[in-house]
């Protein structure tokens, strides 16, 4: 799964720390990281109440974190490329308050603003992910159906209570008001992010072993974007950080 540098990382089992640099190359979770992912946890729903809300369509039940890649790509394999549908898989974790349900989607979205706000009604909900290849990372906080706070750059949150996670995202790794160091992996801190709100610990022996509800998830339609960033860092260190609309390109 994922490992942390020496420097940062604990006891085998360890939670992921506050601006651990991720390496995924040797690792199974390093598929997700490559292909896109969406990792999604939330409080008192059962794995089969979240994929059922997520419309998806059930396809049993496998053991680890290796078995559930496997079945991702047979379903790519027989789909001759990519299909209208991914594999995801929910299981049972515990965190804050009891039971918890962490699904992991490859290359899907289980993050989607209309599913969260169902699925966060009267609970909470967490999610964070990556498009795969690119450096896109996303994170939103739903809590009883209110998009509370959501990024792609630290600095620029949105949701209805956008600064309410400062204190913690400093602590974490991340930057609400600017730029993070140099030596901070922002995945890392991301997973940590979600840790501090969830109380739930993803690690490699989590992962590894869990039991997971797989199902075939739906792709869902692109929803309309609002704006576009732009961050480029030259050679010399210099950055360029600009946002547009659509109707400013």
């Amino acid at each position: 799964m994922l490992l942390a540098d020496d420097k940062y990382y604990g006891p085998e089992g360890e939670p992921f720390l506050n601006g651990s640099r991720l390496r995924s190359s040797s690792s199974p979770f390093g598929y997700a990281l490559e292909i896109g992912y969406t990792l999604t946890l939330v409080r008192g729903v059962s794995p089969a109440e979240l994929l059922s809300l997520a419309g998806a369509e059930q396809r049993g039940v496998c053991i680890g974190l290796d078995t559930l890649i496997g079945e991702h790509q047979k379903l790519i394999h027989e789909s001759d490329g990519w299909d209208e549908s991914v594999i995801a898989g929910a299981c049972t974790v515990q965190g804050e308050g009891g039971n918890w349900t962490l699904a992991l989607a490859f290359g899907g979205d289980l993050g989607s603003p209309r599913f969260m706000e169902e699925l966060s009604a009267g609970t909470r909900a967490i999610s964070h992910s990556s498009n795969g290849g690119k450096p896109m990372h996303f994170f939103h906080w739903h809590e009883n159906g209110e998009l509370r706070t959501t990024f792609e750059w630290p600095s620029v949150r949105t949701g209805s209570t956008p600064d309410e996670l400062n204190a913690v995202m400093t602590e974490v790794g991340l930057n609400p008001t600017g730029d993070e160091a140099p030596d901070v992996d922002r995945k890392a801190a991301l997973f940590a992010l979600a840790e501090r709100l969830t109380g739930v610990r993803v690690t490699e022996e989590l992962l590894a072993e869990a039991e997971y509800r797989m199902t075939d998830l739906p792709k869902a339609p692109a929803d309309e974007w609002e704006s576009v960033t732009i961050d480029i860092t030259d050679a010399y260190g210099k950055r360029t950080y600009v946002q547009l609309r659509p109707d400013q390109l």
